[in-house]
């Protein structure tokens, strides 16, 4: 899964994987190959949008196949929520952020002192009770038995403890209408995030972002990365609690293979060259034959 890692530090941007020069694909001083500026998946990233709100209106299904808006969800209690945005079928950043979200989940749960040093006393930070999570699959096309099975995956590694309230304070959204992508892009759009789908690879390329909302649905903080320092997740629950925004934190990582054999722009170069060292094996193995032919001829005229 070749992509790109990108620091967030303070007011620090996203930055796409640094274009070779002219239309080709080339490599860094690293070894790592960078994309032509043409590539669909350098518009991959997370513009942030410090408290923007989210559109509550927006239609979806649960895992279960009940419709509801976003709005339902985040209104179900009055606490901030964690929001990712992945999909079943992701052939590996997904499962790595999402295994990175849950096992973050058992060191807040247990009581330390709080992020506010004016209020030291012990909190614990647990699923359903301080926070709740929303996933919104990416792939318009999977329908509810598809997310179920996903949430099954997951809440298994959700603490036992927590397990039982999990069920009802993670919840899985798809596509309100099978196919239908209107309403994800909707909410993408509202929090910044960039993503694209790669019709050649038949995946979706997209960032590996937590996205914490107030309970009102406004945008408190990004958390980039793969791996969540509990103090980390601990302060931006609770800065998502107060509606208070927060600094960017974390690595971003984004998810898509890239192919130069089927980047259009470098598809005829690397054709060329196939044909050219084809063409050079040919015209070497046709000298190779005339060089024996002659040799062959020049021994039958010695015998007679």
């Amino acid at each position: 899964m070749p992509g790109v890692a990108t620091a967030h530090d303070g007011n620090a941007t996203d930055a796409p994987a640094a274009p070779a020069s002219g239309s080709s694909a080339g490599s860094a001083a690293d070894g790592t190959i960078q994309t032509p500026p043409t590539y669909k998946g350098n518009d991959v990233k997370v513009e942030e949008h410090l408290g923007a709100k989210v559109p509550l209106d927006a239609k979806f299904q649960t895992s279960d196949g009940v419709a509801v808006t976003l709005g339902d969800v985040i209104g179900k209690s009055d606490l901030p929520v964690i929001l990712t945005f992945n999909y079943s079928d992701c052939p590996m950043l997904c499962s790595v952020q999402l295994n990175g979200l849950t096992a973050a989940l058992a060191p807040i749960a247990v009581a330390a002192p709080g992020p506010d040093p004016t209020k030291p006393e012990p909190i614990a930070f647990r699923l359903g009770a301080q926070f709740r999570i929303i996933t919104i699959d990416l792939e318009p096309n999977e329908g509810p038995a598809k997310l179920a099975q996903m949430k099954a995956r997951y809440l298994e590694r959700v603490p036992e403890a927590d397990r039982e309230r999990a069920k009802d304070s993670w919840t899985f959204l798809a596509a309100a209408t099978k196919g239908d992508d209107a309403s994800i892009r909707r909410v993408a759009e509202a929090v910044g995030f960039h993503y694209t789908y790669l019709a050649d690879q038949a995946q979706w390329a997209h960032p590996a972002a937590l996205i914490f909302l107030s309970a009102g649905g406004a945008v408190t903080r990004y958390v980039y990365g793969i791996e969540f320092d509990p103090k980390i997740m601990r302060d931006s629950i609770y800065k998502a609690g107060m509606a208070e925004p927060a600094t960017a934190v974390g690595f971003m990582l984004r998810c898509y293979h890239f192919d130069p054999d089927a980047n259009s722009h470098t598809r005829g170069a690397v054709i060329a060259l196939r044909v050219a060292a084809a063409s050079s094996v040919f015209v070497l193995l046709a000298i190779f034959g005339i060089m024996q032919i002659v040799k062959r001829s020049k021994r039958s005229g010695a015998i007679r």
